[in-house]
C-alpha cells in the first residue's frame, strides 16, 4: 500500500484519533446537545399544553361572561317591567287622586256659589224692601199726616218679607 502513498500508520493512528474523535463528540457534545433537544422539545410541549388550558379557560370566562351578560339583561328587563307596572299604578292613583280633587273642589265651588246666590238674594230683598218704603214715604209724604205714615209703613213692612221670594228654583 505504500506503493499507493497510503501509510498504514498515518492510516492506524487516524483511525484512532476518528474513533477518540467520536467517543469524545458522542459523550461531551452530542449527549448534551441531545439531552438540550430533549428539553426544548419538553419545554415546547409543556407550553403547548399551557396554551391549551389558557384557552379553553378563556373560552369558559367568556362563555360564562356571555351567561351573566344574558342573565344581567334579562333582570335588568324584569326590573324595568316591574318599574313600568309601578308607574302606571302610580300614575293611574294619581289620576284618581286627582279626579277627588276636582270633584272636591267643584263641589265646594257650587256651595260656595249657592251661599252667594242667597247672599245676593237677601241683598236684593233688602234693597227692594228698602226702595219700596222709600217709595212708599215720598208717595205718601204729602198726603198723609206722620202717625198715618207710621201705621202704614209698619203694616207694608210686617208684609213685605212674607209676599216677596225671590228664590226659584
Amino acid at each position: 500500500m505504500e506503493n499507493l502513498g497510503i501509510d498504514i500508520k498515518l492510516l492506524l493512528a487516524q483511525a484512532i484519533n476518528f474513533v477518540l474523535f467520536f467517543i469524545i463528540i458522542k459523550k461531551f457534545v452530542s449527549k448534551p446537545f441531545m439531552s438540550f433537544l430533549q428539553e426544548e422539545k419538553n419545554k415546547e410541549k409543556e407550553k403547548q399544553r399551557l396554551l391549551e388550558s389558557a384557552q379553553k379557560q378563556e373560552e369558559a370566562f367568556l362563555l360564562k361572561e356571555k351567561t351573566l351578560t344574558k342573565r344581567m339583561k334579562e333582570e335588568m328587563n324584569k326590573v324595568l317591567q316591574d318599574a313600568k307596572l309601578e308607574a302606571s299604578k302610580i300614575k293611574a292613583d294619581l289620576i284618581i287622586e286627582a279626579k277627588e280633587e276636582a270633584a272636591t273642589i267643584k263641589n265646594n265651588a257650587k256651595k260656595e256659589m249657592e251661599a252667594e246666590k242667597e247672599s245676593l238674594y237677601s241683598e236684593v230683598k233688602k234693597k227692594v224692601s228698602d226702595l219700596s218704603l222709600f217709595i212708599v214715604n215720598k208717595a205718601l209724604d204729602e198726603v198723609l199726616d206722620e202717625d198715618l205714615k207710621k201705621k202704614v209703613t209698619q203694616k207694608i213692612l210686617s208684609s213685605l218679607p212674607n209676599k216677596v221670594d225671590f228664590h226659584e228654583n
